[in-house]
């Protein structure tokens, strides 16, 4: 090699993030979509497999850049992001599915028109377009409960039915899943002695918060509760869940999946 050759030195992204490519995108239902991306390793980039609702941490390509821009790392190995401009969009999303055999995961979107910078990206994204993944991550389940209480609205049926997939076939108790109308239900796998409910209303209608109060203090007292809602309704399970049931913190898993008129970034995501 010669002076005048030069070489470029490459590239260090953080440890626990991952540029993905798209190999599917998929319509589940009318306002569902299902983006299907693949990354080198996912034995190094999962989740234990009783991980309650895995999210990964979407960075969403940018429409005005030729070129994307993805954190690089520092010395210390610390995420540094581009400049503010050319920053990608950031977004949480819950994990439908690992595909250990194809090194791939499955993310369902709900789509909301042209409102939503992900929604809009995942409802036109192409075939090996990529995407920017933080590692997924989860509360996980330590100790197999009585009985367990799913609640969730459209945004975290996708969490559901990753829980659904894992539980033990001899699983009991209730799920509640709050939907726009019957076209937006989908084939779960529910265990014998649990039972669906299927509640429809759009996202202006709190029919999830009297739906789980509905069940009553000692149904909440013996379960492992999971919640995934709008920031006011899972407020007002959690308050019951504490105040009422007294369900200490290990059993009661509540999450602010999103919160009426802020973008995410905004508020907090609750426990």
């Amino acid at each position: 090699m010669t002076n005048d050759e030069t070489s470029a030195a490459p590239i260090v992204r953080p440890e626990n993030f991952r540029i993905a490519t798209v190999l599917r995108s998929e319509r589940v239902t009318p306002r569902m979509q299902r983006v299907s991306v693949q990354v080198d390793d996912l034995s190094r980039f999962d989740c234990h497999p009783r991980s309650m609702g895995p999210h990964v941490h979407a960075l969403i390509p940018r429409g005005d850049l030729d070129r994307q821009e993805w954190p690089t790392a520092d010395a210390r190995g610390h995420a540094v992001y581009p400049p503010p401009e050319r920053r990608p969009y950031v977004r949480t999303y819950s994990v439908r599915k690992f595909d250990y055999a194809e090194n791939s995961m499955d993310i369902d979107f709900v789509l909301h028109g042209d409102e939503g910078v992900a929604s809009r990206w995942a409802a036109a994204a192409r075939i090996g377009e990529e995407v920017g993944l933080w590692r997924p991550h989860a509360r996980i389940l330590e100790a197999e409960p009585k009985r367990y209480v799913l609640a969730g609205d459209h945004t975290a049926l996708p969490a559901i039915a990753f829980i659904l997939d894992r539980l033990p076939q001899t699983a009991a108790g209730d799920l509640l899943i709050m939907v726009p109308d019957a076209w937006e239900e989908q084939a779960l796998r529910v265990p014998p002695a649990m039972t669906l409910t299927w509640l429809h209303g759009d996202a202006s209608q709190d029919l999830l918060a009297p739906a789980v109060l509905a069940l009553g203090a000692q149904a909440l007292r013996d379960a492992y509760l999971w919640v995934g809602a709008e920031a006011a309704i899972s407020r007002r399970i959690r308050a019951f869940a504490r105040r009422e049931c007294g369900l200490p913190a290990e059993r009661a898993y509540i999450l602010n999946y999103w919160k009426r008129g802020m973008a995410e970034g905004s508020y907090d995501h609750g426990e």
